[in-house]
């Protein structure tokens, strides 16, 4: 393609650091915790803000309303009685699991792009963030001391340095548009921005890791507890067809299950995540 540079041709190397140099630099923009997950975050800090000012705040979104409303019957809401108002749902959810269902929301609206090449990468990659934070959640149980909530959102973000990254492109036209290039580059440089984006949001270091070690081959330090991120690593796995043989090679899916095929763990956990699937809004289903 003349006129662009393709990531599979000399220059990539130097097309790759030259992109993540502007983001450590500071030249490429960063964009900034989304203005209704920051409202909201700060309302639930206080503690005299009572949960029907919280849900008429909330209502003034229509969007998120309705998203929210999605959960009355989730998984993340145990109860026997039935949520009838979004007063119910955010009563259910909690601090934590209110705080980080609107910060996804919003950050799943942020992405605009006058490109459709860079738009219709965005929507399959986060898709697959989708899916894969679907995974996290129904695995998270299985894994002492990792909240459902979180994997959620690990899951989701594990991805998100292809956020800024695929919005800073629009400045670099001589990039080839072409889809596979597009991923490739997103493949190989969005854990440091993710890192990079997260941190700047002030998130929590588990939250941080799922992006830093996006990649299995990418060391971590040894832990002697289990860390958020290899969960949401086991999601990547389960999601992706073409990784599914590196589940078996994750020492966390080893503890967990004595068969490591993934499609056999896929229809362990079908009904579950195809749960998940409707909740968060994919298409996908396990049959």
């Amino acid at each position: 393609m003349t006129g662009t540079i393709s990531t599979s041709s000399s220059a990539q190397q130097s097309l790759h650091y030259s992109l993540l140099s502007a983001f450590l630099k500071g030249t490429a923009k960063v964009p900034q915790m989304p203005e209704n997950s920051l409202r909201i975050r700060s309302l639930l800090k206080d503690p005299y803000i009572s949960l029907e000012q919280l849900s008429r705040v909330i209502n003034r979104d229509p969007p998120l309303a309705a998203y929210l409303m999605q959960f009355a019957d989730s998984p993340l809401i145990k109860s026997a009685r039935p949520c009838r108002s979004l007063t119910d749902v955010l009563a259910r959810l909690g601090t934590n699991q209110l705080s980080n269902l609107v910060l996804a929301f919003s950050v799943r609206h942020m992405f605009i792009s006058k490109e459709l090449p860079l738009q219709k990468v965005f929507r399959a990659r986060w898709n697959a963030s989708s899916i894969r934070a679907a995974w996290s959640a129904c695995l998270a149980p299985l894994v002492r001391g990792i909240s459902t909530d979180d994997a959620l959102l690990g899951g989701l973000f594990q991805d998100i340095g292809s956020l800024p990254l695929l919005a800073e492109l629009e400045n670099w036209p001589q990039i080839s548009r072409d889809s596979e290039t597009l991923n490739e580059l997103c493949e190989q440089i969005s854990a440091p921005i993710g890192t990079i984006l997260l941190t700047t949001w002030k998130q929590p270091s588990s939250i941080i890791d799922c992006a830093r070690y996006r990649s299995n081959h990418t060391e971590a330090p040894t832990a002697t507890t289990t860390q958020l991120y290899e969960v949401v690593q086991m999601g990547e796995a389960l999601q992706n067809p073409n990784k599914h043989q590196t589940l078996a090679q994750l020492p966390l899916a080893q503890q967990i299950f004595t068969n490591l095929d993934a499609n056999e763990i896929q229809q362990q956990l079908k009904e579950q995540v195809n749960l998940w699937f409707l909740l968060l809004g994919v298409k996908t289903r396990i049959r």
